[in-house]
């Protein structure tokens, strides 16, 4: 399953994201990772809960972020739920790219049963109606 966080810059996505994240830590079977452009959150979160920067990583574009998350889950196959926050600053693109995006981390999600939960700096009015069924209200 693919889920969606909306809401403008500044509006708490994140720390919804972090409580979200170790909250649910406890109730999974396999692992979780969150996914970031920086290291600011990162003593927020649960010790068990791989955290990765992908600014170390060098991605410039939706199709290498979405590599990105292909290896990450082929490398380990205990993987259950990904956190991604900030979608637009890791993959450095916008929304033209993003129904794309779910689209592949869905068929990601479905193949090898993992949870995406990812935010993006829009308002649900503003999320194409076809991903609409995705955000968390």
């Amino acid at each position: 399953m693919v889920q969606l966080v909306c809401g403008h810059s500044g509006s708490g996505k994140t720390m919804r994201m972090i409580e979200m994240a170790n909250k649910t830590m406890d109730s999974i079977q396999g692992k979780m990772v969150f996914l970031e452009a920086n290291n600011r959150h990162i003593f927020d979160l649960d010790y068990r809960i791989r955290y990765i920067n992908t600014k170390e990583f060098g991605l410039t574009n939706a199709d290498q972020f979405q590599g990105f998350v292909c290896g990450l889950i082929a490398t380990d196959y205990d993987v259950e739920q990904v956190y991604i926050d900030g979608l637009y600053k890791i993959a450095q693109s916008g929304m033209e790219n993003l129904e794309a995006v779910v689209e592949r981390l869905n068929f990601l999600s479905e193949k090898f049963n993992v949870n995406f939960i990812m935010s993006v700096n829009h308002e649900m009015d503003d999320i194409p109606e076809t991903l609409r069924d995705k955000v968390i209200a």
